[in-house]
């Protein structure tokens, strides 16, 4: 299972990631112990964000990189140090697959799903490091007074965050800044990682994913993100 790169050769100065793409769980980990539901649920990837993301590549012919496995196999948007990189419980759910792994499977799981994914991610923005590198997720809205749109997470680059979020605004979105996380506590590790590498721009967003269960109101929600992004952009 190997990430899904779409207009990799594309010169936009734009590129897309999205390191929550899929709820999928390669067939030798039995499902890691969990039913369908619990999978697809938000903790298994971030509901509605590779519709986004896919939408978001097309209408812009912007690079996109999307990871292949459910966040619970591995976790593209963790260091490879975090206690929750691979973990036993995710919201209360105990994670039976993930229990006890030895250090072999652990490798494996970093060898076979995470480093490809960010490998891919390397070798676009090497090809457009002036690029804006934008980080795409969704949130699960009821909690902590969670009533908002969008959120725009930076923990550099905040003068293109703040017109990041002006333009969002003026599509119509309630938008939040470093909300519903922040990317002060690490919470950006994919976009910053491969942000300072390239030495470009980069930034996270989260939508609420009660805008983006269906598709076609996911596409509704891409096509005024990307008018947003058009007019940062110069488009």
């Amino acid at each position: 299972m190997k990430p899904t790169v779409l207009r990799e050769r594309s010169s936009a100065p734009l590129v897309l990631t999205c390191e929550h793409a899929s709820p999928a769980v390669p067939d030798d980990l039995a499902g890691l112990g969990l039913d369908a539901a619990a999978l697809t649920d938000h903790i298994g990837w971030d509901i509605g964000a590779a519709q986004v993301t896919v939408r978001l590549s097309e209408l812009l012919t912007a690079p996109a990189v999307l990871s292949a496995v459910n966040r619970l196999v591995v976790d593209c948007n963790r260091q490879l140090t975090d206690h929750d990189l691979i973990p036993e419980v995710s919201h209360g759910v105990v994670i039976a697959g993930n229990a006890r792994l030895d250090d072999g499977e652990r490798s494996r799981r970093i060898g076979a799903y995470y480093e490809p994914f960010h490998d891919q991610v390397d070798v676009v923005l090497e090809r457009e490091s002036r690029a804006l590198l934008l980080s795409v997720h969704s949130f699960t809205p009821g909690y902590d007074g969670r009533d908002f749109d969008i959120g725009v997470l930076f923990d550099d680059h905040q003068a293109s965050a703040d017109a990041l979020a002006g333009e969002l605004r003026g599509q119509g979105f309630a938008v939040r800044m470093n909300e519903p996380y922040s990317g002060f506590e690490g919470l950006i590790h994919s976009a910053r990682s491969h942000g300072i590498r390239a030495g470009c721009t980069y930034l996270e967003i989260e939508i609420n994913n009660r805008l983006v269960l269906a598709a076609a109101a996911s596409k509704a929600i891409a096509d005024r993100i990307a008018r947003a992004l058009s007019a940062l952009l110069g488009g």
